[in-house]
């Protein structure tokens, strides 16, 4: 084996921080994902073979660049053996292996040139359509960047309720409760300052994640992720580039009405048409509508999106209680994105905004009263 100096192998491992620098690896070195013992599990590969009979091993350059940093990767075993082993290594060229180590250092550069925080996810899932949410750690890395987690994911905040009966309004009640007796961790840690932000990422009915949003309001620094429809699902939860938006949001009045009833429809996802409201109460209401051109799932894509979202809505709310009064009743029906779901229920306040319900057909007749907001 190559000897190679403490310098050498300092400069080689900070340059990668720490992690592995073989295309899309990037796996940890310092401790053991699987048992998470903490030691040393780095290996130090050769771009350029150390001796000329070497994996692309050089007569010229093999001694000359055996202890130069700038001609050595660092690996985790299972990539070392991969581009040195005798079968593979031939499609591991000099010249990609040097461009895996010069796009993973460029990467890690930028990432600690930004400003950047400690954060503590919070994951609430259910299962939806009778699958279980999948949530990779890894995606929700990636989400985070240039933040970063305050602890291993074996600690942050989870609030998994799996599979219940859509169907009983009772079961509906029971997960709520769920929701508020997992939420007590969090507002413990709030209230010791052991955390001051959270990263919220919600796959979940939209009136549980509303709930969610309504127990974490807007007092609580907080950042919330939209889970995305890709087959790269390391990248499952990044928001794109920002761009000019294209994303308007409409406001109408569909319906007058002499009661204090409201419908207040929020067809984001999908069309909400009259046969989705008509028997959704049993008295006259009038029916407000925010919209987009085109509803359909997979349209929010920008963080500035959401923003939009959150103060058209809070207008919204704003016009109805200047055209109703404050004594009104939303009856809310959601068809929306998940985080903008989260939204809604942090911007509502209590002190100003009138009773809120949020409504889901769950049995196929009607739609359902499910959840108090206020």
């Amino acid at each position: 084996m190559t000897y190679i100096p403490d310098r050498v192998r300092v400069k080689v491992w900070t340059e990668a921080a720490g992690r592995c620098q073989f295309n899309q690896c990037n796996k940890p070195l310092w401790y053991n994902e699987l048992t998470l013992s903490e030691r040393n599990f780095s290996e130090m590969a050769h771009i350029i073979g150390a001796s000329e009979g070497g994996p692309r091993g050089s007569e010229q350059l093999s001694d000359e660049l055996a202890q130069d940093p700038e001609n050595i990767m660092l690996l985790c075993d299972r990539c070392h053996k991969e581009i040195d082993d005798l079968i593979l290594r031939d499609n591991y060229s000099v010249v990609l292996l040097k461009k895996m180590k010069t796009d993973h250092t460029n990467r890690v550069r930028m990432l600690l040139d930004q400003s950047s925080k400690k954060t503590r996810p919070l994951i609430f899932t259910t299962d939806i359509g009778g699958q279980k949410s999948m949530f990779g750690d890894r995606s929700i890395q990636s989400a985070l960047l240039p933040d970063y987690p305050d602890r291993i994911s074996e600690n942050w905040f989870k609030i998994e309720i799996g599979k219940f009966d859509r169907t009983k309004l009772i079961e509906w009640e029971s997960v709520k409760n769920k929701i508020d007796d997992n939420f007590e961790s969090v507002e413990r840690a709030l209230s010791s300052g052991s955390i001051n932000h959270l990263s919220i990422f919600g796959l979940a009915a939209q009136p549980l994640l509303m709930w969610l949003g309504r127990k974490l309001g807007d007092k609580i620094s907080a950042q919330i992720f939209e889970p995305r429809r890709t087959d790269d699902l390391e990248k499952k939860w990044n928001w794109d580039i920002e761009t000019e938006t294209k994303i308007e949001f409409n406001i109408s009045k569909i319906k007058e009405s002499k009661t204090k009833n409201i419908i207040l429809l929020m067809a984001l996802s999908d069309y909400l048409g009259k046969d989705k409201y008509a028997n959704m109460l049993d008295e006259d209401a009038h029916v407000y509508q925010i919209t987009i051109d085109n509803p359909t799932q997979g349209f929010l894509t920008q963080k500035t999106e959401k923003a939009l979202f959150i103060k058209t809505c809070r207008s919204l709310l704003n016009r109805i209680q200047l055209e109703v009064g404050k004594d009104c009743i939303i009856h809310t029906l959601p068809a929306m994105p998940a985080s903008l779901a989260i939204e809604f229920g942090r911007l509502i306040q209590p002190t100003k905004d009138p009773k809120i319900w949020v409504y889901e057909n769950i049995t196929g007749d009607k739609p359902e009263k499910i959840i108090e907001l206020i």
